[in-house]
């Protein structure tokens, strides 16, 4: 930096009155800078070796007097004149700046024409004293004040320490929460993948209380299923108590206390029983002997919950026989290993986190059993006949053309049955359809149970019916039709509308391929024909194409 012109420095915490200082000493052609802070002034002051220093006595980190002490302690700094200004008016004010090391004092607010002669005299080596006396008395003052300063530095630091050492002690325990958070969070994860990969939820039911003891080190863990009638609870799976033990204590909740927990969202935190009010909850706690524990209701903690609706609707035409989903009735209890050992707040945000993703694990579980079940019954229904059970007319006829392909590429024979049951239609008008209809499902039951597991028996249609024998030609089908035909002729088809033996009979005929043909609907005609043949000649009796 030049030295052709004086090097003025001023610290000053105020930027307006920097400015305006600024002004005055850049006009009087002086080269100017400036510090806001007292400790940034002694390091601006060792660097650029001012030829005068400004200095305001408040400064925001550290007392003016210091900031003059410690420079008049600076040996490359002894000789600078130290100019105060400050608009302090308290008494000796002068005395004690020029105590502290200063050279002159101004007070503010300053008159430019007078600041700058006095500036050009300390400039030239004025320097402002006191009588050895005075001197002598103020430094003992000063003294005093700076001991006291100094004392209450000492104290805020002590302090600012115990507040740090207490701030770093927090921070010490939150870290190690959070990483306590994020193992438990890593393992949790790893858990709900696993349970996401079971497909039946007893198997889910059987390992989740003994998972959830292993990552949160509880004490115990019971699922129960409430009894939604009278809300009493029986154990399905328990980690940390049996379930013998469990069964012979008798557990409920009220339905007040269940309203209570879906308000909480699904979660009751009991941290000592002393709060507990609903008189179900307080008996619960004190039969399995728990002073903190959680409560959570899983299907309050699913995010479909009219997901069971929403399929009921659409699945309106099954059979009644799928349960409705376990998430509308599990409850699960949870506590820790000690007594007064209560659950801290994270892990309860955890353990809600967690539940909720096996609640919506569970709902998809049993969303899934409920689908294949439908797709089970739809696969049924359209391959069985709705009245009698067996085999339909359109299932007959792929597997008829599937065992027509195979003749053909292997040469393999087949026959075909078709059937039909004697004046049904006088039996139906007598006794009624309810009784004909006995009659059918009878029927379909001794052709189904008296022929192979590779044939098939079918309802054509009304009260006639087919059979398909793979692999044998027509004479030996004619004795399986002969076998069937005696079968029915034999059988008792009592009714509540008549006491005494009822018999029926039935009409066969019988066609094969490829004796008959090679064409699946000409040996259909030709078995057809065949039965109209049969009837007659006085029914109950089996003929060939």
């Amino acid at each position: 930096m030049s030295k052709t012109a004086p090097v003025i420095l001023y610290i000053e915490d105020d930027p307006d009155a920097r400015y305006l200082m600024a002004d005055i000493v850049r006009f009087k052609g002086y080269v100017y800078i400036e510090a806001s802070r007292g400790l940034d002034g002694i390091k601006m002051a060792e660097k650029y070796s001012p030829d005068l220093i400004l200095i305001d006595l408040i400064l925001p980190d550290i007392h003016g007097y210091e900031v003059t002490t410690h420079l008049k302690s600076i040996k490359s700094l002894r000789n600078t004149p130290i100019i105060a200004l400050t608009a302090q008016t308290q008494k000796n004010v002068k005395e004690m700046v020029l105590t502290a090391g200063c050279d002159g004092y101004i007070s503010k607010p300053i008159n430019v024409s007078e600041f700058l002669f006095k500036i050009e005299e300390f400039l030239a080596g004025k320097r402002e004293v006191m009588e050895p006396d005075d001197e002598k008395l103020y430094l003992q003052k000063y003294n005093v004040q700076l001991v006291s300063r100094l004392k209450k530095k000492i104290t805020e630091l002590e302090e600012l320490n115990n507040s740090l050492s207490s701030l770093n002690n927090e921070l010490f325990s939150s870290q190690e929460e959070l990483s306590n958070y994020n193992d438990r969070l890593f393992y949790l994860n790893n858990l709900a993948n696993y349970l996401r990969r079971l497909r039946d939820p007893d198997a889910l039911f059987e390992v989740l209380p003994a998972k959830m003891v292993e990552s949160f080190q509880l004490k115990r863990c019971v699922l129960f299923e409430i009894n939604p009638k009278n809300y009493k609870l029986s154990a399905i799976s328990s980690r940390g108590i049996s379930r013998s033990a469990l069964d012979k204590i008798k557990l409920s909740l009220s339905e007040s206390l269940l309203e209570q927990i879906t308000q909480r969202s699904g979660v009751l935190w009991i941290k000592d029983n002393a709060e507990i009010v609903d008189q179900t909850l307080l008996k619960f706690a004190g039969k399995i002997k728990s002073n903190s524990f959680l409560l959570a209701n899983l299907y309050n903690l699913s995010t479909r919950k009219d997901s069971t609706g929403i399929f009921r609707k659409i699945s309106s035409d099954l059979t009644d026989d799928i349960n409705i989903p376990y998430s509308k009735r599990l409850l699960i209890f949870l506590d820790k290993d000690l007594e007064d050992h209560t659950f801290l707040t994270y892990e309860v945000r955890i353990l809600k986190s967690f539940l909720q993703s096996v609640a919506v694990i569970l709902e998809n579980m049993f969303l899934y059993t409920r689908l294949m079940d439908s797709y089970k019954i739809k696969a049924q229904q359209a391959i069985h006949d709705g009245l009698t059970k067996i085999y339909n007319y359109r299932y007959f006829i792929q597997e008829l053309e599937r065992e027509t392909n195979r003749t053909k590429r292997f040469h393999s024979p087949f026959s075909v049955l078709m059937i039909d049951v004697d004046f049904f239609k006088k039996y139906n008008d007598k006794y009624g359809h309810l009784e004909g209809d006995k009659v059918l499902k009878t029927i379909a039951r001794i052709l189904n149970d008296n022929t192979r597991t590779t044939d098939t028996a079918a309802r054509y249609g009304g009260e006639e019916f087919a059979v398909l024998l793979p692999g044998l030609k027509k004479q030996e089908a004619v004795l399986i039709g002969q076998k069937l035909r005696e079968l029915i002729a034999a059988h008792d088809f009592k009714n509540k509308k008549k006491s005494g033996k009822i018999k029926l009979t039935i009409s066969i005929g019988v066609a094969s391929c490829p004796e008959d043909s090679l064409d699946m609907n000409i040996v259909l005609d030709m078995a057809d024909r065949a039965l109209y043949r049969a009837k007659e000649r006085g029914r109950n009796q089996v003929c060939t194409a």
